[in-house]
């Protein structure tokens, strides 16, 4: 696949291809998961594979257990998620590109790998519009400001004190280079007047890891179902969240804007998606039942836990919310100077 498939954003004439992506999302939102009336529906044969494409004991993680549990219950068949960590995600693209578009095989879709990858990345595998359909948005959140036990601040004023004064002796740590949360970084660098040394890890559960290992005075913006418990637990501490509204999970954890930094006001959705040849009817199906999911009590209850906003939409809606998303990372990384190569 690396090497037949074409870049997705060239270096040259970024402006006009984004222009380009953003009307194929508007096409497809209007022509995607067509079914002809004599079309037979579709029924999964197997159990299907859902792709995370990070690893292991974080935020995705955690939150595609719980979409394949709902999804399983729906579709009578097990759902049995894979995580394939590594190159922000693209890893785990290539994986789920390289399985047969039968149906049987999903990928876990969120911001970072669908609207900030083709961004920052000078070469990515996949276009996000062209290579997928979008199926829908399953939940959104705030990301979590949270520090290891080792960093005496509290309060984000109180960090970004700390680290002007010791500017080598703090780091931020990301769940990969070109992430959300290295995004955040760079965006929290600039707001502040920081230059905090950015250290990316092969997804945010390792990342969590060292932050509660306490070997160092580290941060990072997590998602809230990886920090959740472990602010609760007292190993980690959280000093702020990116909303423009407190999250629930974390009630007495003020904002960034409550504490002066409005410049950092971000969510971060979850969605899911199937490679774009993939037969119209399996899509119809599978995008039917993951909004059928979406309306279950228990599901939603589930994701909340997770601090992940509960949210049900259609493919087309998806796929919009790429193209917007797309634009305007698009922007925020050229202002921050985020180029990876």
């Amino acid at each position: 696949m690396r090497d037949e498939r074409p870049e997705s954003i060239p270096s040259r004439g970024r402006a006009s291809a984004l222009r380009s992506l953003i009307a194929a999302a508007v096409l497809a939102s209007v022509f995607g998961n067509v079914v002809r009336a004599d079309e037979p529906a579709w029924v999964p044969s197997k159990p299907l594979r859902l792709v995370v494409p990070q690893a292991g004991g974080g935020g995705a993680d955690a939150i595609g257990r719980v979409i394949a549990a709902a999804l399983s219950e729906r579709i009578g068949q097990a759902v049995v998620v894979e995580d394939h960590p590594g190159a922000n995600g693209n890893v785990g693209v290539e994986a789920m590109m390289r399985s047969p578009a039968d149906g049987q095989t999903l990928l876990l879709a969120y911001t970072s790998l669908v609207a900030l990858n083709p961004a920052v990345y000078s070469k990515v595998s996949y276009d996000p519009v062209r290579d997928f359909t979008a199926l829908g948005m399953v939940c959104d959140m705030a990301m979590v400001f949270v520090a290891s036990q080792s960093v005496s601040a509290n309060t984000v004023p109180e960090f970004v004190a700390a680290a002007r004064a010791q500017p080598d002796a703090y780091f931020a740590a990301s769940s990969g280079n070109g992430a959300f949360s290295h995004l955040l970084i760079e965006m929290f660098n600039a707001s502040a007047n920081l230059k905090l040394t950015h250290v990316p890890y092969k997804g945010e559960g390792p990342a969590m890891a060292d932050l509660i290992g306490n070997r160092t005075r580290l941060v990072l913006f997590s998602t809230a179902a990886s920090a959740v418990s472990q602010v609760r637990a007292g190993r980690v501490k959280a000093l702020g969240v990116t909303g423009a509204q407190r999250s629930d999970q974390f009630a007495d954890v003020p904002t960034f804007q409550e504490q002066g930094l409005s410049g950092i006001s971000e969510s971060f959705w979850y969605g899911l998606v199937v490679p774009a040849s993939t037969p119209a009817a399996a899509s119809a199906t599978l995008e039917r039942e993951l909004a059928a999911a979406g309306k279950n009590s228990g599901f939603r209850q589930a994701l909340s836990r997770l601090g992940c906003s509960p949210l049900s939409t259609t493919g087309t809606a998806l796929t919009s919310r790429i193209g917007s998303d797309l634009a305007k990372y698009s922007a925020v990384a050229r202002s921050v100077g985020m180029r990876i190569e």
